[in-house]
């Protein structure tokens, strides 16, 4: 009996090696060809996600900003008031003043009872948005990405640059330092959310967080008022013992969102990073500038205008490629041994026609008296705007039209001198004589709601009745001067003599029988 079973044993084994071989064979190819794919397939995701780096946002909040753009010195009492439901409260102060009691949100009224040398300033967001957009500038110098949508701040997306600055804490003790040499301080934190990293910077809590994961450890401690949701949902927070975000992120999400509405899930979802915030990118004004060394020195117009021709060409081909126009070009005559000549040069309207800026420049320079031999050019604009067509008519064959006037103006403007040319600016005053006055600019201002003579005489002329062959019937009567005892009572109308000349007369209202010249309409 063992015997048997041993056999059978044996022969099973044997059946088994057979079918497990024979299997193989048949087999052998597809574990290879089925193995393969897999991998491939497998470690496809883990090199995309090893190439795509976390990226690294550094945010400055500037806390003083209101105060700086102000230019209100830190060791003197001063504050700046923003109103708010029609009432003033205070908005930032300054050291001085926070060292006798006045702090943000305070009452202005409050405030003078803590601090009665208080200066008070009101707030200009204007002046703020400029510095802002200033600073931002200067932050391209650290990165490409620089974003002002956050108040109060300059986000820099920082993950590429930190090798160039020698890793991040360098990064931002250089970046700090480029804003306190231009008077304004900055509270720096650096997460892989920008939305983590304002909240952080804004309270002053200059942490740096490089993974995603540690955001919550990071965040967990502050207020629940950092969201910036309304006092009526924060009320509700505070009364369920929802202080700080910690316990936010302790609730189930349904209640939660059920609870308190999407905002608040939505913006804990930004600070993690869970949730993309979205920002717009910070791009530099245009600006122009290029630079041409001469062959040889040279004094004669004829020699190096072509040089400047080339340059104005160069200008061209940039603000064509941007859809812009130009308003004012700087040239610069590079002399050796001399100051350089400096030419600035406008126009009355943005233009970018090389013909136009090309005569502007040669009328300048035709007058110009040269110090020295000119050796290089650079030709430099910053008022670049974005270009606007003019619509012209579809069947006119030649006509010309504001443009081509504005350029003529210009033209005879370079020739004459800036003081050349003048135009009449509207006074607030109805008398014809005193109406308007002369001064140096580009366009008229003179409105006209009624007709009005090309000539004033110096001084209205009195005339006879029997001297006006026919007066039109429609008047218009001007009142005024009661202000300076110079009272003025006229109606006015439009005239033709016994010589078919059109006049402009009036009878004074004073003395109806008297009647005046004013006017010469042509």
């Amino acid at each position: 009996m063992p015997g048997m079973l041993a056999n059978l044993l044996t022969e099973s084994s044997l059946a088994c090696r057979f079918d497990a071989n024979k299997r193989v064979r048949s087999m052998s190819l597809k574990p290879f060809a089925l193995v393969k794919p897999f991998r491939r397939l497998s470690a496809a995701p883990q090199s995309e996600t090893e190439s795509r780096p976390v990226p690294l946002w550094l945010c400055a909040y500037l806390d003083r900003l209101p105060l700086e753009v102000l230019g209100l010195p830190d060791d003197h009492s001063a504050a700046v008031v923003e109103e708010s439901k029609g009432r003033p409260w205070i908005r930032v102060v300054s050291s001085r003043a926070a060292e006798k009691g006045a702090a943000p949100g305070m009452p202005l009224s409050a405030a003078y009872a803590l601090c009665p040398e208080l200066r008070i300033e009101s707030r200009d967001r204007e002046r703020e948005w400029q510095a802002l957009q200033r600073l931002a500038q200067y932050s391209l110098d650290f990165t490409p990405w620089v974003s002002l949508d956050l108040p109060q701040s300059l986000l820099l997306e920082v993950r590429g640059s930190l090798n160039l600055f020698g890793g991040l804490r360098a990064l931002t003790a250089k970046f700090k330092e480029i804003l306190a040499a231009r008077g304004y301080r900055a509270s720096c934190a650096a997460t892989p959310a920008p939305f983590a990293s304002w909240l952080l910077a804004c309270n002053a809590r200059e942490h740096d967080v490089q993974q995603p994961e540690e955001l919550r450890s990071a965040l967990g401690d502050l207020p629940s008022a950092v969201l910036g949701v309304d006092a009526r949902t924060h009320e509700r927070l505070l009364k369920a013992g929802l202080s700080t975000l910690c316990d936010l992120w302790r609730l189930p999400r349904d209640g939660l969102a059920r609870r308190y509405g999407p905002q608040v899930l939505d913006l804990l979802d930004r600070a993690t990073g869970s949730r993309a915030t979205p920002l717009s990118r910070f791009h530099s004004p245009p600006s122009f500038r290029s630079l041409l060394e001469l062959p040889a020195e040279t004094d004669r117009l004829a020699y190096f205008f072509p040089a400047i021709e080339l340059l104005i060409g160069r200008l061209t081909e940039f603000l064509a490629a941007r859809d812009a126009a130009v308003t004012q070009i700087l040239l610069t005559l590079g002399h050796r041994g001399h100051p350089s000549t400096l030419l600035r040069q406008g126009s009355r309207r943005p233009t970018r026609k090389s013909t136009h800026l090309a005569l502007l420049l040669r009328e300048r320079l035709e007058r110009l008296s040269l110090p020295a031999p000119v050796c290089s050019l650079e030709l430099h604009s910053q008022a670049i705007i974005p270009w606007a067509m003019v619509s012209a008519d579809l069947f006119a064959e030649k006509a010309s039209g504001p443009a081509e006037w504005h350029e003529l103006l210009d033209q005879l403007q370079a020739r004459l001198g800036p003081k050349a040319l003048q135009r009449l600016q509207a006074r607030g005053d109805h008398r014809p004589e005193l109406a308007g006055h002369r001064i140096d600019g580009s366009e008229a201002m003179i409105p006209a709601p009624e007709p009005r003579p090309l000539w004033l005489l110096p001084r209205p002329r009195a005339l006879s009745r029997h001297d006006l062959c026919h007066i039109l019937p429609e008047t218009e009567r001007i009142e005024g001067g009661w202000w300076d005892q110079e009272t003025t009572r006229r109606d006015y109308h439009i005239a033709i003599d016994r010589q078919g000349a059109r006049l402009w007369v009036y009878r004074d209202l004073q003395a109806p029988e008297r009647w005046y010249l004013h006017g010469l309409f042509g």
